[in-house]
């Protein structure tokens, strides 16, 4: 016990032998109500809570109990307004009552004026409300992320012509029910954005038909999008002629259109949304084609296509000509989309490293699914493609014919990973290894067999 209450003594001594700055640094991991509860704890401590950094504050994480709001209210104000002259870098604030909504704007310009890098708010107010954006943001010169979560959400009309967001780099919208004049407004002007990520769902898009926006950047390099159109299509159109890698989530209603965009391209994901998510009949064949079209000279392609099969593509269509690309990725959530795999195969004469997906229900009869090979072998095939991964595998005829027609004619193969399905047992997972191991393939090629526990 002696020795026991020795260390603890020695170890606290360690603590509090640290430089105020090294424990602000440490406390800044946590949440701020903890961060100050834990400097209160020493009497060395008790004035670090006024250098943090990172304030995280929570409505609901730590104050939900509290009758009337007023504790939440007041320890944020505390926090902002008694501090030390030290500056601010990142601010997270996260609310879902009206009744916080009067002190917000002040609380942001408060970050704001002690140079904030990274603006973290996750604003979802219980009732409808409208908030609308400080302009102190938008001038802002040190804050370099901008992490907006808003519902519901305004720009507001005092916003210069120039001089936004001079260094920001990085900007994540999560919009939910989102006018095109707030969207236009807010993404008008960013002269050095890298980063964009758009997402959420836009139900008022209804009232405006066919409607679109345009994001104009510069200097951006990657963009994300993933806004849902419920019931009307939504078209956004790209200018950055920069850009490099592009991930579109979710895609039905919402198009694309990279306008001066595609040549810089090097990554593209594309995911389509499932079929019975999409309401109403609205062809999907012209806009899935254009924008296969627009990202056809990138290196590695990523394509999640849950709805081709709803494409209607006759047998002598030929996808774009992917002639740069090596590395490709096909998630298909539906067994008609596999006959597609020969008309990526053919597209795609450099490809070296291939990845399949196999998310079809696990269910079908083996029966309902067949693998119908291309009548000339794809020169990929012959003559690039170096690796392939089937991940999802389940164990059905359609599967192995697959594998066994990729092994035969893959002539420059090196290794085939496969990744069985959960529900799989351990000796039908052991019977495929040893038939795999039967089929035909390259001299130099490995193949793994990866178990997944049932």
């Amino acid at each position: 016990m002696g020795s026991m209450a020795k260390a603890e003594g020695i170890n606290q001594d360690r603590i509090t032998q640290l430089p105020d700055d090294i424990v602000s640094h440490i406390f800044s991991f946590l949440p701020t109500v903890d961060a100050v509860r834990n400097t209160l704890l020493s009497k060395k401590f008790n004035q670090v809570w006024t250098k943090l950094q990172t304030l995280d504050f929570d409505s609901e994480r730590e104050f939900q109990k509290c009758r009337g709001g007023t504790a939440f209210l007041t320890f944020v104000s505390r926090v902002l307004y008694f501090r030390d002259g030290s500056e601010i870098r990142t601010f997270r604030l996260k609310l879902s009552r009206k009744r916080y909504l009067p002190c917000v704007g002040d609380w942001i310009c408060t970050a704001v004026k002690r140079k904030v890098v990274e603006l973290d708010l996750h604003l979802n107010f219980d009732v409808w409300t409208d908030f609308e954006l400080p302009p102190c943001i938008f001038w802002c010169k040190t804050l370099e992320v901008l992490k907006l979560n808003l519902s519901p959400w305004e720009v507001t009309d005092d916003i210069p012509t120039s001089g936004c967001f001079p260094i920001l780099k990085f900007l994540h919208v999560t919009v939910f029910n989102p006018s095109i004049r707030e969207m236009e407004k807010l993404l008008s002007h960013f002269p050095v954005l890298e980063e964009l990520t758009i997402d959420g769902t836009g139900e008022d898009l209804d009232d405006f038909g066919t409607c679109s926006f345009q994001v104009s950047a510069s200097k951006l390099k990657t963009l994300r999008i993933s806004l849902e159109s419920l019931s009307e299509p939504v078209d956004i159109h790209v200018n950055a002629p920069q850009l490099e890698s592009l991930d579109l989530q979710r895609l039905g209603l919402t198009n694309c259109f990279l306008d001066g965009s595609a040549n810089s391209l090097v990554n593209a994901s594309i995911a389509f949304r499932e079929k019975f998510e999409i309401k109403g009949l609205f062809d999907l064949s012209d806009s899935t084609m254009e924008l296969l079209n627009q990202v056809s000279d990138v290196k590695s392609l990523s394509v999640s296509a849950h709805c081709l099969e709803d494409l209607h593509l006759p047998e002598n269509y030929y996808l774009p000509s992917f002639g740069n690309v090596n590395q490709l990725r096909l998630a298909f959530g539906d067994h008609s989309c596999w006959e597609l795999l020969a008309r990526f195969l053919n597209s795609a004469p450099n490809l070296e490293i291939l990845v399949l997906d196999d998310r079809t229900e696990g269910h079908k009869e083996l029966s309902e699914i067949h693998w119908n090979p291309p009548e000339q072998v794809p020169s990929s095939l012959l003559s690039n493609l170096k690796t392939i991964c089937f991940k999802g595998f389940k164990g059905r005829l359609f599967e192995m014919e697959m594998i066994k027609y990729l092994l035969k004619n893959g002539q420059l193969l090196n290794k085939m990973t496969i990744s069985t399905g959960l529900h799989l047992s351990y000796d039908r997972q052991n019977d495929l290894y040893t038939e795999f191991m039967m089929f035909h393939r390259a001299a130099t090629c490995h193949v793994e067999f990866m178990y997944m526990e049932v």
